[in-house]
């Protein structure tokens, strides 16, 4: 889908409100938008990512999120969202699904969505497959602070393994 200039620029007005704590009027502005795009996918990312960070509504983010990847499969921000969205709420199988999903689209951000399915692989309590996770996201980036963060997870999942082995 192509991007829509004017309608970005309203969105990005809305995230700035958002940011400002204006969580109401950004929301305002974003579902306005739909009246004049109900099929522009970022948007929908947008009103799905304002609902589920800024407000508890989690059936509207849920819903808006799904509504971006409908209408924009190749848009990977939503993938993550959902994904995290999914992990938050204990849907572990749903959030790994989506995130392996997003990895899969152009311009994806591999160590964000690495990252994340390595979260949901260490709170199932499958931490080899959380290290492989950690460890290839580490391999995605040269900043440093990430590397050091991805290797703290290594470490933790490590730490978990070693006292489940004990722990009988």
């Amino acid at each position: 889908m192509m991007r829509i200039e004017w309608m970005e620029k309203y969105m990005a007005d809305a995230e700035r409100l958002i940011y400002e704590n204006k969580v109401e009027e950004g929301l305002v502005l974003l579902n306005n938008l739909l009246y004049d795009e109900p099929g522009y996918g970022s948007l929908h990312n947008h009103l799905g990512w304002a609902y589920m960070y800024y407000t508890n509504d989690v059936a509207r983010a849920e819903k808006h999120l799904h509504m971006a990847i409908t209408f924009q499969a190749d848009f990977a921000p939503p993938y993550l969202h959902l994904g995290i969205l999914h992990m938050r709420h204990g849907r572990h199988a749903e959030a790994l699904s989506v995130l392996q999903l997003g990895l899969t689209k152009p311009n994806a951000n591999r160590v964000v969505l690495l990252e994340n399915i390595a979260h949901v692989y260490e709170l199932k309590g499958e931490y080899r497959e959380a290290i492989k996770a950690y460890k290839e996201a580490a391999k995605s980036t040269v900043v440093s602070f990430e590397v050091n963060n991805l290797m703290d997870g290594v470490k933790r999942c490590r730490k978990k393994r070693l006292a489940l082995l004990f722990s009988f």
